[in-house]
Parts: structure tokens; C-alpha cells; sequence
């Protein structure tokens, strides 16, 4: 196998102009050929930074000035952060996402605010209606029998007829009632609530410039 080494270097300006498969030359044909050194930077730049890459910077530079010859774009969209695209590579450059969201039912595993209760016990003892009821009843009959004794003025009577009495007055009265004591028991659901405030899901970041080659 032929030795393989690096082209000698000369910032000559008569030096043969090479291309980046002339860096290595194989020493079969016995003529080395130097390069000028834009070239060998071209070279090298395309080596490390080919098209397409994407390259960060914790300053303002532009790789617009510190790599002649390439062309490149700043990822826009200041606050957002790197996903991995899928392997085939098709959703490359997609956007997407936010820095708060806002939580709806849906979002919270189902439960309830289930709440029972009781009033405390009071005992209520016995109650007295008011005094009232006093009355009378008065009985009518009327006879048909061949013999009937009545009662008026002291005096007897013997015959058929009407007969009319009453019953004395057994006057006003109340009456007692026993309550006793007892408890009452109550339910329902807790009255709603929450604003729909947005939540924070930012993480904890810091900013970077992020550029791309595009050509």
C-alpha cells in the first residue's frame, strides 16, 4: 500500500490552488503540491460544520463573519427548546408547544366532594297544648214506647213524647305531648370552584443562540 501523508502547507500566493481531495497526497507520482491556506480553511470548515448543521453560541457572534464562504439562518422563536425529530426525518424544522396550559375536568382523575352531616342532639322535653276545649252535648230522644217517664220541673209523665238532656260542662283542659329528643341528618355537594388560572410548565432554562448552515 502506498504511504499516504500531508501535503506540505505555504501561504505562497503562486501556490497551486488544490481542492479538498488534494489534502492527502499519495506519494506514488513523486510531485508534492502545496495549497493556499483559504482553501485548506474552506476544507476544514465544510469538514466540521457541513450543510445543514446547527451550531450554538453563548454570545452574539454570526458565524456569517467568522466562516467566509457559508451561509447561515438563526433559529427564530426566542424561549424554545430542542426536540428530537423522528428518524426519518420528516418533521425536521416543526414548531409546537407552550409555556403554560390550562387544566380543564377532563385533565383531573375522576372524584367526588362527597360531605354528610348531623345537627346536635337537643332534647325538646314534653310540650302542653293551650287551655281550651271547655263544652257541653246535648241529648235528644224521641220515644214511641205506650210508657215514657221524662224529667221536667221535677215532675213524672207517663206517655209517649220528646225527651231532652244534657251533659254538665267538663270545662277547659290541655293536653301533653311527649317530643322527646332527636337529630336531623343532612347531605349535598360543595359549591364550585377555581378561576381557569394557566399554569407554569416552564422548566428551568437558559438562553443560547442557535444557528444553521444553509449553504
Amino acid at each position: 500500500m502506498a504511504d499516504i501523508q500531508l501535503k506540505y502547507l505555504t501561504d505562497l500566493t503562486s501556490a497551486t490552488a488544490a481542492g479538498s481531495e488534494d489534502l492527502l497526497h499519495i506519494n506514488q507520482s513523486g510531485n508534492d503540491r502545496s495549497i493556499t491556506l483559504a482553501i485548506l480553511l474552506e476544507s476544514m470548515i465544510n469538514g466540521i460544520y457541513p450543510k445543514g448543521i446547527t451550531i450554538w453560541f453563548n454570545s452574539a457572534a454570526n458565524p456569517n463573519v467568522l466562516f467566509p464562504g457559508t451561509v447561515w439562518a438563526r433559529i427564530a422563536g426566542s424561549g424554545r427548546t430542542v426536540r428530537i425529530a423522528n428518524s426519518s426525518g420528516s418533521d425536521v424544522g416543526v414548531v409546537g408547544g407552550a409555556d403554560s396550559i390550562a387544566l380543564s375536568v377532563n385533565n383531573l382523575p375522576q372524584h367526588n366532594h362527597p360531605f354528610r352531616g348531623e345537627t346536635e342532639t337537643f332534647d325538646y322535653g314534653t310540650k302542653t297544648t293551650n287551655s281550651s276545649g271547655a263544652h257541653t252535648h246535648q241529648l235528644n230522644t224521641q220515644g214511641v214506647a205506650a210508657q215514657q217517664v221524662g224529667v221536667e220541673q221535677g215532675a213524672l209523665h207517663s206517655g209517649s213524647g220528646k225527651i231532652s238532656s244534657g251533659t254538665t260542662s267538663n270545662g277547659n283542659h290541655t293536653h301533653n305531648i311527649a317530643i322527646g329528643s332527636h337529630k336531623h341528618t343532612f347531605s349535598g355537594s360543595t359549591d364550585d370552584a377555581g378561576s381557569s388560572a394557566q399554569v407554569d410548565i416552564t422548566n428551568k432554562y437558559i438562553n443560547q443562540a442557535a444557528w444553521y448552515r444553509t449553504a
